[in-house]
């Protein structure tokens, strides 16, 4: 094996210093100044990390291998390497030759400053298990010798480009308190196309940034239907009460009736609930008794949140899908192999089987919650309706193809005509839609807050109606019975409604 010397080690150190400065720094550097690219709050973190450990390099080169800078030398590679994928993360998901800024040889700059950390910290480990000298600790004699030629080299080259990408800092970031921008404007020499920003500064402080999304929290919201956004909405009186006197594990989180069949009765349909313990029942047309049963491994290979809706599809499949837009496709089924559903279900009766567990991938409604789902038997589709976030104040409708379960389209409904805002500041954004159902071409949707039930026209992707529901508390699931709609609290008991037909 090779028998690395400290002088060896100063000198090899001092020759990667300069190809970490000259290539990776400076060729930044020359990107800004050549191309106008200018570094992201993200990209300065990386390029800091990277003068910071050319600065611990040439310690070692100065004054030999001391603990304290391999020590330092590791973490600056650690925390380069974590904001590079940080900032890596925000587009690797983007669609076939999309992302930030420029590439070079094809990858992104991001991509390259998470393989140069890597290679830093591969390159540090490789060192130190050829080093054969002593970690020393004690204060550096008079006597030291003075560094290579390489190695003054690179300490030249550090001074250099430290004051020039200073430089380049104070021309596109400017001096405290602005600390760089997200989406930062061409770089320019001429201080009239300056541009300074602090709006970094706001949000919440998070690992994952302005991916930080607070878990909704339906039984926060104002229930109160003379608040809401829309104005003087006509009232839909409850004709009646039901109970869900079924033994449930947990509180019911979503409830969901077959789709209505023209000219059958559902007199003997069966109904679906969830509950927050990831339970899944089937129950009798009373909901009093258990038909079927289980009880989902929420870690298994896609990860559930806490579920939120629930609803029947053609032929005896159901879904469920809990607030992330992960979903579960299941099915009784007497056939059910309990071995192989050993690894779905937490429990279960033995008569389910799990056909499909993935994620509704959205566009309009990313980086927002879904609590409510939805089947259109018609377009073969599935639906959920968003929740406002405090990124997004929308209420976006998204609608996936039932052959592939891929986004098949998006909307932003608007009020139809004859419906008011209360005022320019107020929208359906407001709205927290937490039950869903279709029939007849319309979806219903009923908001906790504001106890309102939204008429959606899914042709016109308008609200084509709204009526104030007072007396309703948490509505957690909505279905479809004949000329009914039942309206399913968070405590089981369930509200039924005459339908509105237009």
């Amino acid at each position: 094996m090779i028998r690395l010397t400290e002088e060896r080690l100063g000198l090899v150190l001092a020759w990667l210093v300069i190809v970490l400065l000259a290539v990776p720094v400076g060729g930044a550097l020359w990107l800004g100044v050549a191309h106008g690219d200018a570094p992201c709050i993200l990209c300065w973190s990386q390029r800091t990390s990277m003068v910071l450990m050319a600065l611990v390099s040439l310690f070692v080169v100065r004054y030999g291998p001391r603990p304290r800078y391999l020590g330092i030398l590791v973490l600056l590679g650690a925390w380069g390497t974590f904001m590079a994928l940080r900032h890596s993360a925000l587009h690797l998901a983007r669609d076939v030759g999309q992302g930030f800024a420029g590439t070079i040889m094809g990858v992104h700059t991001y991509i390259w400053s998470w393989v140069i950390h890597w290679v830093v910290l591969l390159a540090a480990g490789a060192l130190l298990v050829l080093f054969r000298g002593t970690l020393s600790g004690k204060p550096v004699p008079a006597t030291a010798p003075s560094p290579s030629a390489a190695g003054r080299f690179a300490m030249a080259l550090l001074v250099v480009m430290a004051g020039a990408n200073a430089t380049q800092a104070f021309v596109t970031t400017g001096p405290p308190p602005y600390i760089g921008q997200g989406d930062p404007v061409r770089m320019s020499l001429d201080p009239r196309n300056w541009v300074w920003s602090t709006a970094a500064w706001s949000g919440s402080v998070s690992w994952r940034g302005s991916w930080t999304i607070p878990t909704p929290d339906p039984a926060g919201v104002d229930p109160d239907p003379a608040n809401g956004p829309l104005a003087d909405l006509p009232t839909l009186e409850v004709r009646g009460w039901e109970q869900v006197t079924a033994p449930l594990t947990g509180s019911l989180v979503g409830l969901a009736t077959p789709q209505p069949t023209a000219g059958a009765s559902d007199a003997d349909d069966p109904v679906l609930a969830i509950t927050d313990r990831f339970g899944v029942y089937l129950l009798d047309s009373s909901m009093s008794r258990v038909l079927h049963r289980v009880v989902l491994d929420r870690g298994f290979r896609i990860d559930l949140s806490p579920l939120a809706g629930a609803t029947f599809l053609s032929g005896d499949t159901i879904a469920v899908m809990s607030t992330n837009k992960s979903y579960v496709l299941l099915r009784p089924d007497p056939d059910a192999d309990p071995a192989r559903e050993w690894r779905h279900f937490r429990e279960t009766d033995g008569g389910v089987t799990e056909l499909r567990r993935d994620r509704f991938a959205t566009v309009r409604a990313r980086q927002m919650f879904a609590l409510s789902l939805a089947y259109d038997p018609a377009a073969d589709e599935l639906i959920t309706v968003s929740v406002p976030s405090p990124r997004h104040q929308r209420l976006v409708v998204s609608r996936f193809d039932g052959a592939d379960l891929l986004l098949a389209s998006e909307f932003l409904p608007r009020p139809a005509a004859g419906l008011t805002l209360r005022g320019s500041e107020r929208g359906l954004g407001e709205y927290v839609v937490t039950a869903a159902a279709v029939a007849d071409g319309l979806l219903y949707a009923f908001s906790a807050a504001y106890s309102t039930l939204l008429v959606i026209d899914l042709q016109s992707r308008t609200v084509a109606e709204a009526y104030a529901v007072p007396g309703i508390i948490e509505p957690v699931g909505l279905g479809v019975r004949g000329g009914d709609l039942v309206v399913a609290q968070s405590d089981g008991r369930v509200a039924v409604l005459e339908r509105p037909l237009r």
